[in-house]
């Protein structure tokens, strides 16, 4: 009874919390001997716990976790180099992997030494089997249609020593590779035609600055994290990218404190306001609004959030739950923070360390990624974190991920989203590179459960009583509470069967008992069918039997009565 003790003290320090209690009947669920069940599951729950009422239980219970499956192909092969490749004076001149964006159907992917790729998805393989007859086979789930090499028109000796970085506009169907001091963009569409030669246009006005980070397209504009300096901003036109303005702290009147900005992240509201999420290395996390209208941009601080140094990255998908990974005196953790920017309200529900070095942060609706260099972590979006500290992270591997994105079903043209809903539940699968290779990966979602098994062991103890209790958030107004949650009690008891057969043996002889008295009934409505069907063509023949008879009586008769008679004439003596 220690979890329900804690919980009860929780309750008590907790003087803003309202626990809503919940009590299910109880119930009797039958297992049998030698084999693992799971008897009853919880889809909704954050968290759960089992409390058995006897030593040596059979039954536990597991967290929702995710299940994850994954695809990938080899693209850089060793012999795709050539001697004068390690002849050309930059370190960079190692072909691997270093970034790579989404596209309608497909990725681009660039290397260090800034050859990009063009991969299409080859949706039929996911399911079925088709490949390209320019990269990859038949088994692969991509392959690539065309590559080129931009070093010949990198402008500056600086860029050359610079990794690139990639960035897509869907509206414009423009591919962006930019640097510290020097941008150029050309079509995608280009590209798909597989021409040999592709237009590559300079970014002019594209200011130079010492460093720059994540750079984003939204609606037309490209948002540049550019560190000290701040973010600056350029609007995407049909043939040119015109530079608009930079942000900084005194666009948010606070012009005594400079931005230093590392990271950020973009939610729209509706046409013309967003909501940002921005990562200052000093100051933590900013939460802002931004206008864009024909007067040009307009910000504005909505909620003061306490400071919080060593950012690193930020991200959120509902514009609810906001994940931020931080890194301080070489100790490596993130936040997970619940905003409400209606309410001008924040709170931290989740604050972990973690044992391996953090490097990005992507959330989905449900979850996010905490990634590292090769082991990442998902994390549950949650309403709250105190009532349950037991929580087991969920830690996948992915060798080598330089980088990777979410499918964005934004885009109408992705037919994996009709290929895979009825699989998966979850709308947003990730996909990216190594440093050779392009990789896949779907998630499964797997609720909370109680599993059961009990062996030749546990024989004496054929029947176990527990009390389960699981905890979910409360959703009001679309809004996730951080005052309430809904604790659900069910007390049930586990009886052990020893028979011979398990059950998916009894299963199938049902299945085979089922399908056998199928064939005999449809056997005995055959035989009664075919009897009766005798029965009908036998009292058909009985009738024109008669029928006949009674014709040639009728005609004998006739013959008789036409007949002349002749009497026999006596003889003489």
């Amino acid at each position: 009874m220690l979890q329900l003790s804690i919980l009860f003290l929780i309750n008590i320090c907790s003087a803003n919390l309202e626990i809503l209690e919940i009590k299910e009947s109880s119930e009797t669920f039958t297992i049998h001997l030698g084999e693992p069940n799971i008897i009853y599951q919880m889809p909704q729950a954050d968290d759960a716990t089992l409390m058995p009422f006897q030593q040596n239980s059979f039954c536990q219970v597991t967290q929702q976790t995710v299940q994850t499956e994954t695809q990938q192909f080899t693209i850089i092969q060793s012999d795709d180099f050539k001697d004068y490749e390690f002849e050309l004076d930059t370190p960079l001149n190692f072909r691997e992997f270093i970034g790579m964006v989404h596209i309608n159907d497909g990725m681009l992917a660039i290397t260090s030494d800034a050859i990009a790729y063009l991969i299409k998805f080859n949706y039929d393989n996911v399911l079925s089997k088709q490949g390209f007859t320019t990269y990859g086979n038949s088994i692969d789930f991509a392959g690539v249609i065309w590559k080129a090499n931009l070093q010949p028109v990198i402008p500056s000796i600086q860029s050359r020593d610079e990794l690139p970085q990639l960035v897509y506009s869907k509206k414009n169907n423009l591919a962006f590779v930019l640097y510290s001091d020097s941008a150029q963009f050309f079509s995608v569409s280009e590209m798909e035609k597989n021409e040999k030669s592709m237009y590559i246009n300079q970014i002019s006005n594209w200011i130079q600055r010492e460093e720059r980070g994540l750079t984003k397209e939204i609606d037309g504009y490209l948002f540049s994290a550019v560190g000290r300096a701040g973010m600056d901003i350029y609007e995407i036109q049909e043939t040119d990218v015109i530079y608009k303005q930079t942000i900084t702290f005194s666009d948010f009147k606070l012009k005594k404190e400079q931005l230093e900005l590392k990271d950020f992240a973009v939610f729209k509201v509706k046409d013309g306001q967003y909501q940002l999420y921005l990562l200052d290395v000093k100051q933590g996390l900013i939460l802002a609004h931004m206008f864009i209208n024909q007067q040009g941009f307009q910000f504005e601080i909505v909620i003061n959030v306490e400071s919080q140094k060593g950012g690193i990255a930020v991200d959120t998908k509902n514009g609810k739950n906001v994940f931020a990974a931080f890194e301080q005196n070489g100790i490596y953790f993130y936040i997970e923070y619940l905003v409400n920017f209606n309410q001008k309200s924040y709170s931290i529900i989740t604050k972990q360390e973690s044992n391996y070095r953090i490097v990005d942060v992507d959330a989905t609706d449900e979850f996010a990624i905490i990634s590292g260099v090769n082991h990442h972590q998902i994390v549950f979006n949650n309403g709250y974190d105190f009532l349950a500290p037991h929580k087991e992270k969920i830690v996948f591997t992915q060798i080598g991920m330089r980088d990777f994105q979410f499918f964005q079903f934004s885009y109408e043209e992705d037919q994996l989203k009709d290929a895979v809903k009825d699989e998966y539940q979850y709308d947003d699968f990730f996909f990216g590179v190594t440093a050779n290779n392009a990789f896949l990966t779907k998630f499964k979602f797997v609720p909370s459960r109680v599993v059961c098994f009990a062996d030749h062991y546990n024989k004496a103890q054929l029947n176990q009583y527990y009390t389960l209790q699981f905890n979910q958030s409360v959703i009001e107004n679309n809004v996730m509470s951080t005052n309430k949650v809904i604790r659900t009690t069910k007390n049930f008891t586990v009886q052990v069967v020893t028979t011979f057969l398990f059950s998916q043996q009894w299963r199938l002889i049902r299945i085979l008992l089922f399908v056998l008295g199928g064939i005999i009934l449809t056997s005995c409505g055959i035989v009664i069918y075919q009897f009766r069907k005798y029965k009908i063509q036998e009292s058909n023949l009985d009738e024109e039997i008669d029928k006949y008879k009674q014709k040639s009586f009728d005609q004998s008769v006739l013959k008789l009565n036409d007949s002349s008679i002749i009497i026999k004439p006596q003889k003489v003596e």
